[in-house]
């Protein structure tokens, strides 16, 4: 068959079909073409493929052999383009149109056109056109495969603008709006393919809006959808959504922002009290309001008045708003206050807005309530004040205000006190019908403040302010010292006497008289024409300068005001004191010994004054004004508190004795009876409120007992304590007197103790304010107990004259520095002692013994150095013997110790001495030695891996006792002699563990090795030894002797054992030797075992070596072929540059022996000059001079005879060189035509 074309016309149909033949055409398969020629024009898509931009999309185009018979060849067209051709046969040519030649693949098996990095371009109607060589009935293939290929292009952005162009970022809130509000907005989707669908939603509804815009670009579309929408509150807490859906992306893309929406409240309510509340309790009003956004600004108001909760303190306003579903707040607001009086009949309002209605200039909205209170009477007295004198009438008024105003009760207080308005032959009124009191005659008692209560249903009001009633009358007073006394004699100091009122009405004194022993000394003011300083001066004061033994007086006075004089006050004596002679010391014993004790004894001849026997003198005139009280109770002085020196002198200053004739008998111990003295009505008693405290100064030797009490008079102030003391063997009975500002009263007690006190000096420092005895026990005696003692009587007139000893004390012997329980000391130190020191007064000896014998002086391995040491104030000891025993090593064997002979026990012995016996102080003197002899109780221990090790026990020889320490791989693992691992063992566990015995002298070490035994682990290694192809089983495990197994896996997965090799004189290794001719490769595996198990199976693949042995190249090591290779490569590659520079040097003198040689066959140029440049196809590229390459069908033809190769058109240069010379038959060579 000769070479035939079929050129497809660019003009002629889109796309058809090609059939290729070696046998003539018949008329069947024409009509066929025609008919196929005719349905392609009218064909439909077969199939559609959507793809991503950038991508890779596979074009299938189904063959079905069976049905058409086999394929010729295949075309792929876009559109109206071919793109691809295959012709199929022994060839099996491809070829691709150089647009799409770098991204465009034709695959066979199955067939199908693969597109990479799909373009937008690529968007068309694809055809599988199909050519086969003797199309079968049965197909249906005729018009080919179409497929419509779609380029998806996702959208670079989805925007929305607002009305000035802003961007509005997705999630983002607008605002703020208000309702009614036009809300615009533009929805852009950007470069995308296909043509997206844009809407707009509110939640699940869709917005009416315009149509969208769409915009085509470069193959890409831009869509716009605007928003106008009118906002409500259904628009609250929604998001607006741009929604688009398009083929390019999986899901439906949503933009969205919500709106920042205002809205009025809809609806304000306040409540809280109903129908009435009552005064003073708590009124919770609450405003609610509904439906705003944002929140509202709430005021409240009481009637016109702005209610501030910062401003009033009496008021609360809380305040809080709560955002609801929708987006609205829900703000309520609680007014709390205190309902008072004021409150009553007020209008509350609560008033809301927010900015809504103040843009919009509305009225805020509003809700009141009007508040009724109830509450009690609110009471007002008068006058604020009224003097009168007795028996007469008094108006007291009481006026009030209430809510409800009848009363149901109505009540007057004197001081607090309810007054007895029901005793009408006094009071007049004070009831329900006539709230004011008459007081119908005044006395003394109707003084006071009166107030004014009434009451009705809902409580109780009194009046805030009292009426002061003052009723005037006569004073009665008492007699007061300063100083109280008594008053020291030496002093010569001044005593000034007040006549204090105790009660008077004016209490202003406006003339005193003055009484000594109910004498009359004086009445104050005198103004009498020679004694004019004594006109203008305070009456109640007298002054008595330089007191001396002649004051000794009862002194009273009388008092005179506007009513007139008051009665007398009754007497008050003044004490003067004078010191005791002087004082005799003595001490037992007369020489003291330390930590013993010793007794001071201070006596005195003349006690000083006051003296007992004089004072009961005195006093014995006023027992008629006492009443002796009938029972004397025993005092409990176990119970009490100490008084201080210093309270005790106070005290004691102050004590007037008073004898009582006949004893009185004891009572129950427990109690104390207080009773208060029969009196005049013009000196009224004070009840006792409580005891505050009941001091015994029995602890102290000192002479009174303290008493402490006190009254419910606020004025009242204890001044003095009054004691006596009775001249009997046994205790008994006294009477004391307190004497106070508002009164008298009489008690019971007992005194226990002497008049005598002592004050004691120590060193010359003191007195010592804790010793007032005059016998002194010093305990324990001590070194600071060496010094001067000295002492010296008081009173409260002065001190009297001191007496001094100087006390001698002795210790007997006792370590101050004793042997310690043991010594130890290195054997090879060079040298050592013993010290001991011991305290003795007067002074001892100091010997040594070893192990109960003594050291002799003469024993040239010791030496013995002694000093007496002085007394030390700062740790308090006496004088000592200080003893120092030396070691002298150069004369002990070998210069040092021997550490088992040398240890004894040594002892420091003293002699005794007047005041103590012989004492003695022992110490074991151990020789010490460095660790020795360090021993394991196993020296190898062998584990499994994952199993625990058995303890190993350390020892070593030690003075003193060694302490040990385990280390492994630098690090300390355990601390005792015992090495225990609780732990498993690994592998890595395995190696030397050292014990470590020290002490302070030094250390010594032992070892023991674990040895971790584990299963092993095998590895195959192909080498050529004695020129046999050998495999190699190397085991690795603890321990390394291993016993092998080697076998070949079969294709049933079942091994075939093959032994277990040869060891070669090596435990860790086998060697097996492959056979020399084998058909198949083979799987060989290999076990290795020791003592401890088998360990997993390792393998290796050897390949097919058929009836020889390895290739000569398997014999080499793999570095050596690596070498080799490289050698050759770069031997191959010196050969083709150097062949290439040779064939670029040829071409280039053989074209210039054509070209330019003018002594060439063809004698002058074939050209003239510049002939060949001004030709029209000048400068085309030349054309290749080889056979034209059927694979490429570049010049758009399909050549049916390919099998034969001919040479395509040679270039025009050449061709005219051709045409001018011919070539001779017999050699072959060119020459020029004549």
């Amino acid at each position: 068959m000769g070479n035939m074309a079929l050129r497809r016309s660019a003009q002629g149909v889109a796309k058809s079909n090609s059939v290729a033949v070696r046998s003539p055409i018949s008329l069947s398969l024409v009509l066929l073409l025609c008919l196929a020629l005719v349905d392609s024009s009218t064909a439909q898509v077969d199939t559609t493929i959507s793809q991503q931009e950038s991508q890779s999309v596979v074009l299938p185009c189904p063959v079905d052999a069976e049905k058409c018979g086999k394929l010729h060849s295949l075309n792929w067209f876009k559109g109206d383009d071919r793109i691809a051709a295959m012709l199929l046969g022994d060839s099996n040519v491809t070829s691709v149109n150089k647009e799409f030649d770098e991204r465009v693949t034709v695959e066979q098996n199955p067939y199908r056109l693969v597109i990479k990095d799909l373009k937008i371009a690529d968007e068309d109607i694809y055809l599988c056109d199909t050519t086969f060589f003797i199309p079968e009935e049965t197909c249906d293939n005729f018009n080919g495969y179409r497929i419509e290929l779609r380029v998806l292009v996702p959208p670079t952005e989805v925007v929305i603008l607002d009305a000035k162009g802003d961007r509005i970022e997705n999630g983002s809130v607008v605002g703020p709006m208000q309702e009614r509000q036009s809300l615009k907005a533009t929805c852009t989707v950007r470069n995308t393919r296909p043509q997206p669908e844009v809407s707009w939603f509110r939640g699940t509804k869709r917005l009416t809006t315009y149509s969208p815009t769409h915009d085509l670009v470069d193959g890409l579309y831009t869509s716009t959808l605007e928003l106008d929408w009118t906002l409500s509150r259904e628009d609250l807490a929604q998001d607006i959504e741009c929604r688009v859906k398009s083929a390019a992306i999986p899901n439906v893309a949503v933009t969205k922002f919500s709106v920042d929406l205002q809205v009025r409240p809809t609806s304000i309510d306040i409540n809280g009290v109903k129908h009435h509340t009552v005064q003073g309790s708590k009124v919770v009003l609450t405003c609610d309001i509904h439906g705003a956004r944002p929140a509202v600004n709430l005021t409240w108001y009481n009637t016109t008045t702005v209610i501030s909760s910062g401003e009033n303190e009496i008021s609360e306003v809380r305040t809080k708003s709560l955002e609801k579903s929708d987006g609205t707040f829900h703000t309520q607001s609680e007014l709390i206050f205190n309902a008072t009086r004021f409150e009553n009949d007020r209008v509350f309002r609560c008033e809301a807005e927010n900015i809504v209605l103040q843009i919009n200039r509305e009225k805020p909205i509003s809700s009141a309530l009007t508040l009724e209170v109830l509450y009690p009477p609110v009471v007002k007295v008068s006058p604020s004040a009224i003097t009168a004198n007795t028996s007469e009438i008094v108006l007291l008024n009481c006026e009030y205000f209430a809510n409800p105003a009848s009363l149901t009760q109505v009540e007057w207080y004197r001081n607090d006190i309810l007054v007895n308005v029901n005793d009408t032959t006094h009071f007049k009124g004070g009831n329900s019908e006539n709230v004011a009191l008459v007081i119908k005659s005044t006395e003394k008692e109707d003084i006071g403040n009166y107030s004014c209560q009434l009451s009705n249903n809902i409580g109780t009001g009194t009046s805030d302010h009292k009426i002061n009633l003052d009723v005037q009358y006569a004073p009665s007073v008492e007699i007061l010292m300063i100083p109280e006394g008594p008053v020291k004699e030496s002093d010569e100091s001044n005593v000034t006497l007040f006549c204090n009122v105790l009660d008077a009405n004016p209490s202003v004194l406006t003339k005193v008289r003055w009484y000594a022993n109910s004498t009359l000394l004086k009445e104050l003011p005198d103004c009498e024409e020679t004694r004019e300083d004594l006109c203008h001066i305070d009456p109640s004061k007298l002054l008595l300068e330089s007191i001396g033994r002649g004051f000794f007086y009862n002194y009273s006075c009388e008092g005179f005001n506007a009513a007139g004089w008051g009665p007398r006050s009754e007497d008050k004596e003044l004490l003067v004191h004078y010191e005791p002679g002087p004082a005799a010391l003595s001490h037992f014993p007369l020489v003291a010994v330390k930590k013993k004790s010793v007794t001071f004894s201070c006596s005195v001849d003349d006690p000083g004054f006051p003296e007992s026997n004089r004072f009961v003198a005195q006093k014995a005139n006023q027992n008629h004004k006492t009443k002796t009280p009938q029972h004397a109770p025993l005092m409990d002085f176990h119970t009490v508190q100490a008084m201080q020196p210093q309270e005790a002198d106070i005290a004691f200053e102050a004590m007037l004795l008073h004898k009582h004739q006949n004893p009185l008998p004891f009572n129950d111990s427990t109690q104390t009876s207080i009773r208060t003295p029969q009196e005049s009505a013009s000196h009224p008693a004070h009840q006792i409120k409580e005891t505050h405290a009941l001091i015994d100064l029995h602890l102290n030797h000192s002479l009174c007992t303290l008493i402490t009490l006190t009254t419910y008079t606020p004025q009242s102030q204890i001044l003095t304590l009054y004691t006596g003391v009775q001249q009997k063997k046994d205790a008994s009975a006294t009477s004391y007197a307190l004497y106070r500002k508002m009164g008298k009263f009489s008690f019971v007690a007992q005194i226990v103790s002497k008049p005598n006190r002592f004050r004691w000096l120590r060193g010359g420092r003191g007195p010592l304010q804790d010793i007032v005895t005059k016998d002194w026990t010093v305990e324990p005696v001590g070194l600071d107990s060496r010094t001067n003692y000295s002492c010296y009587a008081y009173n409260e007139g002065g001190k009297g004259v001191m007496a001094t000893v100087n006390l001698e004390v002795h210790a007997p012997p006792f370590f101050i520095k004793n042997l310690p329980p043991y010594t130890g000391i290195l054997h090879s130190s060079p040298n050592a002692t013993l010290t001991c020191r011991i305290e003795c007064v007067p002074r001892c000896d100091i010997s040594w013994q070893k192990d109960g014998v003594p050291i002799e002086r003469n024993d040239t391995r010791y030496f013995i150095k002694e000093k007496y040491m002085d007394a030390s104030p700062a740790t308090g000891d006496f004088e000592s013997m200080l003893s120092v025993l030396h070691f002298n090593m150069p004369n002990w064997p070998d210069s040092k110790f021997n550490i088992e002979a040398d240890n004894a026990n040594y002892s420091c012995v003293s002699t005794g001495n007047i005041v103590g016996g012989s004492i003695r102080s022992r110490t074991y003197f151990g020789i010490e030695y460095a660790p020795e002899n360090t021993t394991v109780s196993e020296n190898i221990v062998y584990v499994q891996e994952g199993t625990i090790p058995g303890r190993v026990i350390c020892k070593s020889r030690a003075n003193p006792e060694p302490s040990y320490k385990w280390i492994f791989k630098n690090e300390t693992i355990a601390n005792g002699n015992a090495l225990i691992i609780n732990t498993a063992m690994n592998r890595n566990d395995d190696g030397t563990y050292t014990c470590f015995a020290y002490n302070k002298h030094g250390s010594s070490i032992a070892k023991t090795v674990i040895k971790v035994q584990f299963k092993p682990r095998c590895e195959i290694e192909r080498q050529e030894i004695d020129d046999q192809d050998t495999l190699i089983c190397t085991a690795y495990g603890n321990p390394i002797e291993a016993d092998f197994s080697w076998s070949i896996k079969t294709e049933n997965e079942t091994d075939e054992n093959l032994g277990s090799g040869k060891k070669e004189n090596s435990v860790e290794r086998s060697f097996y030797i492959l056979e020399t001719d084998y058909a198949i490769s083979r799987t060989y595996r290999c076990v290795a075992n020791n003592t401890v198990g088998y360990g997993p199976f390792c393998e290796i693949e050897v390949a097919v070596r058929p009836k020889k042995q390895l290739a000569w190249w398997q014999l080499w090591e793999k570095n050596t072929l690596i070498i080799l290779v490289a050698a050759i490569l770069g031997l191959l590659l010196t050969v083709i540059v150097i062949c290439c520079i040779i064939i670029c040097i040829c071409r280039r003198r053989r074209r210039q022996d054509k070209l330019h040689d003018k002594s060439s066959s063809l004698g002058e140029p074939l050209t003239e000059p510049g002939e060949y440049e001004n030709l029209p196809f000048h400068g085309l590229q030349t054309a290749p001079n080889k056979p034209i390459n059927a694979q490429i069908f570049d010049d758009e033809f399909i050549y049916a005879d390919l099998e034969s190769q001919h040479y395509g058109p040679i270039n025009y240069k050449a061709a005219s060189l051709y045409s001018q010379v011919k070539k001779k038959k017999e050699s072959g060579a060119l020459e020029e035509l004549k």
